[in-house]
């Protein structure tokens, strides 16, 4: 059995993740800014549910979590980057102060926890960290700017680290899901009557997404099944597009850049000299 440490465990497919890995008999440090929401497990679980206060912007909280972690537990398995929040708005009329906050929480929260687990993972030549991004991660959306910059940002982060550390026995996946049932549409910052110039893509747009809640296809059940199936993998994915969505999306996006590329080979060869 393994021990977990998951971001965001207060809802949605950190709980979901939560539960899937006690059930599964693992041991699994919760986490969440407000830690009484997860007192049911820890009261079903005494003995395999640790749970902490932890807000992934505040770095010394996170240094806070992890020493009590791996103190506590004896050593992290796998890590769950998973606490995030979302913005919706056109780029050009997000709030500034909002935008970078999600940065932090999507990016550096992501960055930050990751990196302080890393010297305990080298350390024991094993372990493995999964990232919860999105196809917003994957494919540009309008409405979506920042909140795809977000998760680019954290996607790309864990491309170079899988590369830097494969080596060493440990493991990485990024799981970039479609809609999924969860608080992040009705939690996230919205400018939903913005300039009249913006009308035509953002009227479908807000149409879309103001229909969503209770209606996401993702479940986050399932979401965490598939999570416990690819830690037990020799070979994980390094990429794993979840839901039907995304898998269309993604295909599509790849399409997309592999005629692009094609299509203008010669002037983007053009601009070596050697």
């Amino acid at each position: 059995m393994a021990t977990w440490f998951i971001t965001g465990c207060s809802t949605g497919i950190g709980r979901a993740t939560a539960e899937a890995a006690i059930a599964a008999g693992h041991t699994v440090v919760a986490t969440a800014r407000q830690p009484r929401s997860l007192d049911d497990l820890v009261s079903a679980h005494p003995d395999r549910v640790l749970a902490l206060a932890l807000d992934v912007t505040d770095r010394d909280a996170i240094a806070s979590a992890v020493e009590q972690a791996q103190r506590i537990t004896g050593g992290v398995d796998v890590v769950v980057n998973n606490a995030g929040v979302g913005y919706f708005a056109t780029i050009e009329e997000s709030d500034q102060d909002a935008v970078r906050a999600m940065m932090d929480a999507n990016f550096w929260g992501v960055a930050d926890v990751t990196a302080a687990f890393l010297p305990h993972l080298r350390e024991r030549r094993r372990g493995h960290v999964i990232t919860i991004s999105s196809i917003a991660g994957v494919r540009g959306s309008a409405g979506l700017g920042f909140y795809c910059a977000s998760k680019w940002a954290a996607s790309g982060y864990m491309e170079a680290l899988a590369k830097e550390v494969a080596h060493l026995g440990i493991k990485v996946s990024i799981v970039e899901p479609g809609p999924v049932q969860s608080q992040w549409i009705p939690s996230g910052g919205k400018v939903h009557e913005g300039m009249a110039d913006y009308a035509p893509v953002m009227d479908p747009y807000w149409e879309r997404i103001d229909s969503l809640p209770g209606n996401q296809p993702g479940d986050p059940h399932a979401l965490a099944r598939a999570l416990l199936q690819i830690t037990e993998m020799d070979e994980p994915p390094l990429h794993l597009l979840a839901g039907r969505h995304a898998i269309t999306q993604g295909r599509a996006k790849a399409q997309a850049l592999a005629a692009e590329i094609e299509q203008w080979e010669e002037l983007g060869a053009s601009v070596d000299t050697r």
